[in-house]
């Protein structure tokens, strides 16, 4: 099979996997052990390499005792969102004892993942990377290597999750360290092995459920050539800071000489749990040029430093989009009425409907352009086909949100502060770059613009797999009318709904029109409620709570003062 692009020939091929998805055990490094939820009774699940234009199938036998799901993180999935992955979004999920086959298109280059789009089963294991490779790549290198950089709990996500939505801070905020792996090795123990001379890609992947991670190599720079699958104009730096989701590409031209392995850091920042003592949880590997040398240390400040989205130019060129539909969010925390700590945007934390919003948008006709039709908790917004969106993102919480957008990539335009008193604001440069997820930090924002030249049902929401839980995820429906001319959605989609009691037709609570249903009556949040960005308060409450040492806790407010001074 050929594939023609650009006035050249690809040699294509199907790549099959047969994946029984299954509980397995999982010690790390003899630390602990606990149950892990693997492939084929392996854990950590093996990776995909793959070329542009290729096929790749991914045959999915579910043995869990709940359903399950795959979503391949970055990928368009243009004209096959039933692909997607997205349990009550884009599919029903596929139930125990059933089978689902993801046949996915590979025609995008890039490094991207895999992972559930269930519960928490993100958190619980089930995750992988995905590389596609280009037949024409614009950078030279000798070799690449995949380096996922991941957080590991103790305890299940259930656990976790009963503690995070408690509306209890003495509950929520108690400590839960992760340890940091890669490629299913603790951290520290993990050796990056180099020859001298030689000039690597290093594909950089967040898999991790919930933490952002600083990755710098001492006594070497690192040039960004990708992220999040777009390529771009190299960029010179000490260090890649990466959210959750996020991914990118560094070349490291290795040093002459054997004589000295170096240090490698995977620091991974933890203002999603707000503990001073454990924040960031630095974990050092080992960047070996022989196995006999010993390892030198270059400390310098310079390789905490990190290169900024909005510093970041793609090689495509394209200029900023004009938008022609605006539409802000905000995002917030609380305790809401059903007391239960929850996030939400605009006061919406999302619940799934009981019909898939793809399915509603394929079967209810002219009503698929009403956001109402999909429910007041899925907080829907109808989308007309190729309008170029603008979207402001506000995040009042006082930690960050990686923010994943599926079906696209964005432009990011800006980002600043959203307090009165503190006037900081970073615009891109002429050439906006492209991502998939961006973060946000606490008390600031960003705006991104898309065009809408996708069909389909994508969710936008953070990439910290708990506030997904929590409800910090909404839709967009595009082009509804476009898929209402789908024809070619495979049968055993539709079993796995039936198989599961799941209605296949109608408005989000199987019904006829825009009617409400019970699902409208979910929670709301209590009125000034909300945790928004306070960071002196909120680091003193949470000082108070874990009985920390009150020099240490004001010191981290006095930076955290100085740094929005």
């Amino acid at each position: 099979m050929h594939w023609y692009l650009a006035g050249w020939t690809v040699d294509a091929e199907i790549i099959e996997r047969f994946w029984n998805i299954e509980q397995v055990d999982f010690s790390i490094g003899g630390l602990f052990s606990r149950k892990a939820i693997g492939v084929n009774g392996q854990w950590p699940i093996p990776g995909i390499d793959a070329t542009l234009g290729d096929t790749l199938l991914i045959h999915v036998t579910n043995k869990l005792d709940e359903p399950t799901s795959l979503h391949s993180h970055g990928l368009y999935q243009n004209g096959t969102n039933y692909y997607d992955g997205a349990v009550m979004a884009t599919e029903c999920g596929i139930p125990p004892n059933g089978t689902f086959t993801y046949r996915l298109q590979l025609r995008q280059i890039g490094s991207y993942w895999i992972h559930s789009h269930f519960k928490s089963q993100t958190a619980d294991g089930l995750r992988t990377w995905l590389v596609i490779k280009d037949p024409q790549e614009v950078y030279k290198y000798d070799e690449e290597i995949v380096v996922t950089l991941e957080d590991w709990f103790r305890e299940p996500a259930e656990v976790l999750l009963k503690q995070m939505d408690s509306p209890d801070p003495h509950i929520r905020f108690k400590p839960i360290v992760p340890y940091g792996i890669i490629g299913g090795e603790c951290a520290n123990r993990k050796r990056i092995r180099f020859e001298p001379g030689k000039t690597y890609r290093l594909r950089l992947i967040n898999i991790g459920a919930s933490f952002e991670f600083h990755f710098s190599m001492e006594g070497h720079e690192l040039r960004v050539i990708e992220v999040d699958g777009v390529m771009v104009k190299e960029r010179l730096t000490h260090g890649v800071t990466l959210g959750a989701g996020q991914r990118a590409s560094v070349l490291v031209t290795a040093l002459n000489s054997t004589q000295y392995n170096y240090a490698f850091h995977a620091d991974m920042f933890t203002d999603l749990m707000q503990m001073p003592r454990y924040n960031p949880l630095n974990f050092t590997g080992t960047v070996e040029y022989s196995s006999k040398a010993p390892t030198r240390h270059v400390r310098n400040s310079k390789w905490k430093t990190t290169v900024h989205d909005l510093d970041l130019e793609p090689l495509s060129n394209e200029p900023p989009l004009e938008p022609n539909r605006f539409i802000t969010l905000d995002a917030y925390s609380g305790v809401f009425d059903d007391q239960t700590f929850r996030h939400s945007f605009n006061n919406v934390t999302y619940m799934a409907p009981q019909v898939p919003s793809l399915l509603s948008a394929m079967t209810t006709g002219d009503n698929a352009q009403l956001s109402e039709t999909y429910g007041r908790q899925t907080n829907a917004y109808v989308l007309r086909h190729m309008e170029v969106v603008q979207l402001t993102i506000n995040n009042h919480d006082y930690y960050s949100h990686p923010f994943h957008l599926h079906g696209h990539v964005f432009q990011v335009i800006e980002m600043g502060s959203i307090r009165d008193n503190e006037r900081m604001m970073k615009e891109s440069m002429d050439v906006p770059v492209k991502r998939d997820t961006v973060v946000v930090r606490g008390g600031h924002y960003a705006i991104v613009r898309f065009r809408a030249d996708n069909p389909g049902v994508w969710l936008f929401h953070c990439h910290i797999d708990f506030h997904i839980q929590l409800g910090l995820q909404m839709v967009f429906v595009e082009a509804p009318e476009v898929m209402q001319t789908w024809t070619d959605m495979p049968e055993m989609y539709r079993e796995n709904c039936i198989a599961q009691g799941i209605k296949t037709t109608g408005n989000a609570f199987g019904g006829i029109g825009i009617e409400g249903g019970v699902a409208d009556l979910n929670p709301s949040p209590y009125p000034d409620q909300f945790e928004s960005y306070d960071p002196p308060e909120g680091w003193k409450l949470i000082s108070y709570i874990l009985q920390g040492n009150s020099d240490d806790v004001d010191s981290i407010v006095s930076a955290k003062l100085l740094e929005s001074a």
